[in-house]
């Protein structure tokens, strides 16, 4: 059997910006962009070109806004399955029953990752009333039609100590894996007071350290290894196997990393991957000074840069909420 060695790109498409649901700790402040049929054509040979160019083997996640609501998404997933790109959905899973279930299966989709951020009271808390129910609903159907589903859960303030609750709702749903990382959001907007400081991250991390022993808890994100103790150690992609697409054309290194690198409807993909200074910056950086003592470093290179532009105003220094690191707190913008 051939095994591809390739390494993996990663584009996280986001088909359209329209929603169903208007979540708390949302980073759209445009509802209105969507991507169309032929649009979607000419992403997918420029980033087949991408590809074929550097070596690599594709994956794209398609996501929104709510990427059930576009019309075109099954058809963009038979498209992507014709050119042996594997694909995912990231949705809220409140638009799923069992004949978008069948479809989804019948796309030929790696696998579906649906968002709940804790119980029922909670969730519905952060995205509206009765979202919860649907996307348990949704689960289960996924499940019924024998789709790997993930569980992603988006750690804030207001549901911190949901986590081992979350994993229990999450076996009886008969999800395969939940997972969660820290909301990210840049210092001067975060209105709310939502994002974790270092000391709940990390006690955040230990409790996910427990609860993936002997349940579906996994720990793949940034500093989640050093707790659990994981033979895969996360290190950050954005600007090199992982780029944002916007449903504007708009490409940035991560979503969660507010950077332009450029727009398709400008330039290729390729050349913006090859030429945007953003991106080369990013494919640039060197490990972090003060990761230079961790016996991670090698592998997890100074962590999440997202979280690190979010809290310093930089990316090229080590996140801010690894216990092993002592940071400047002065905020130096770096774009």
């Amino acid at each position: 059997m051939d095994i591809n060695t390739k390494r993996e790109f990663i584009l996280q498409w986001h088909i359209t910006h329209r929603c169903n649901l208007r979540c708390r700790h949302c980073y759209q402040n445009d509802y209105a962009a969507f991507t169309s049929r032929q649009e979607m054509e000419s992403v997918l040979e420029q980033f087949d070109e991408l590809l074929s160019a550097c070596g690599f083997r594709g994956h794209i996640n398609i996501t929104g806004g709510e990427p059930m609501l576009h019309p075109e998404l099954f058809w963009l997933l038979q498209q992507a399955k014709r050119r042996s790109i594997s694909t995912a959905v990231l949705t809220n899973g409140t638009l799923i029953g069992l004949r978008e279930a069948r479809m989804l299966k019948a796309s030929g989709v790696s696998y579906v990752q649906v968002s709940l951020d804790g119980t029922r009271k909670t969730h519905d808390m952060i995205r509206g009333e009765g979202s919860f129910e649907q996307a348990a609903e949704g689960i289960i159907a996924l499940r019924s039609q024998g789709i790997f589903t993930s569980v992603s859960f988006t750690a804030q303030k207001n549901n911190l100590r949901q986590l081992k609750k979350l994993a229990e709702v999450c076996n009886q749903l008969g999800a395969d894996m939940l997972w969660f990382d820290r909301v990210i959001i840049p210092a001067e907007e975060d209105i709310h007071g939502l994002a974790l400081s270092a000391a709940e991250y990390k006690r955040l991390c230990k409790t996910a350290a427990r609860l993936s022993k002997n349940g579906i808890v996994t720990c793949g994100r940034a500093l989640q290894f050093i707790p659990c103790r994981e033979k895969h150690i996360y290190k950050c992609t954005a600007g090199d196997s992982l780029l944002a697409l916007l449903a504007d054309g708009t490409v940035m290194p991560c979503r969660r990393l507010p950077l332009i690198a450029g727009n398709i409807k400008d330039e290729s993909l390729l050349n913006i991957y090859r030429k945007s200074p953003v991106l080369q910056r990013l494919r640039a950086l060197e490990i972090p000074d003060g990761c230079k003592a961790c016996k991670y470093k090698e592998m997890c290179r100074g962590g999440s840069k997202c979280a690190a532009y979010a809290k310093t105003g930089r990316y090229d220094t080590a996140d801010p909420d690894c216990p092993s690191v002592t940071l400047d707190p002065v905020r130096a913008p770096d774009r």
